[in-house]
């Protein structure tokens, strides 16, 4: 195995990274995305991406052994100087560990349903981290699957993979065009999807027989559910608060369903 040595932070090579990390046009017109640190690395490395670049400065190649089962598997191997690390990294302090993986192919492949799952649908989330916490959520849980419409901020992002902590590759996922086309296959196989929202007619959550398969839609930050996804879901649903409360952002009331599904 040999290494290529970059010093220079215009190095072509360097200057992609960059561009990956920054732009979701990119990636997926390179069909690409790029890790930052050590574990990440390795869980998109043991979900079966396949590594095309593996950046590493020199304490890195010393402290983390286990980089060695990466190694013969990276299409190109470049040993960075802490100048260029400081140039990739976008975390406040660097590991000296970044790569550039193929993407998988989500899109293509559906998540699979199937009358006793649970699932949940996501619609129009704006915030990275909300993603990234409910996807950590939902892999620890044991959540089937996660469906989101394409406006959800991208999984590839590092906001998103990071505060995944490896969840974006412990889950199935499928990002769809048509969130209602989506519901109706799961009605369609026997699934109740109850739509998260203020509505007078919404069940309260622990009313709800999510022992059986079911799927729950969680909406936007700021507006909710749109009324058409709504209109398409089995019936609403709401967690009860005290009168007066704030309601909870996107990850939290995920999270309070999630819990409520797997705990029958």
């Amino acid at each position: 195995m040999r290494f290529k040595e970059v010093v220079s932070r215009d190095n072509p090579t360097i200057k992609q990274y960059v561009q990956l990390a920054a732009s979701r046009r990119q990636r997926y017109a390179q069909r690409c995305f790029v890790t930052e640190g050590f574990k990440l690395t390795m869980e998109a490395f043991d979900a079966g991406c396949e590594p095309v670049r593996l950046f590493l400065t020199q304490q890195a190649l010393e402290r983390y052994g286990q980089l060695a089962q990466l190694l013969p598997k990276a299409g190109e191997l470049l040993q960075i100087t802490p100048q260029v690390a400081e140039k990739l990294a976008r975390a406040d302090s660097t590991q000296g560990v970044f790569a550039q993986f193929r993407m998988l192919d989500n899109q293509s492949q559906r998540v699979t349903i199937n009358e006793n799952g649970h699932f949940l649908l996501l619609c129009s989330l704006q915030d990275p981290g909300n993603l990234g916490t409910i996807l950590r959520t939902a892999a620890a849980f044991g959540i089937h699957g996660v469906l989101l419409s394409s406006d959800c901020p991208d999984l590839y992002s590092l906001k998103v993979l990071r505060a995944a902590m490896g969840g974006v590759f412990k889950i199935p996922w499928e990002v769809t065009e048509d969130l209602c086309s989506s519901i109706e296959r799961m009605k369609a196989q026997g699934l109740a999807v109850y739509g998260a929202a203020l509505a007078d007619t919404a069940v309260p959550v622990q009313q709800l027989p999510l022992q059986n398969g079911c799927a729950v839609a969680i909406g936007n930050e700021g507006n909710g559910l749109s009324h058409e996804v709504l209109a398409c879901c089995t019936a609403p649903a709401i967690i009860p608060m005290q009168a007066g409360s704030e309601s909870l952002n996107a990850a939290m009331a995920a999270g309070i369903f999630i819990w409520e599904m797997a705990r029958h």
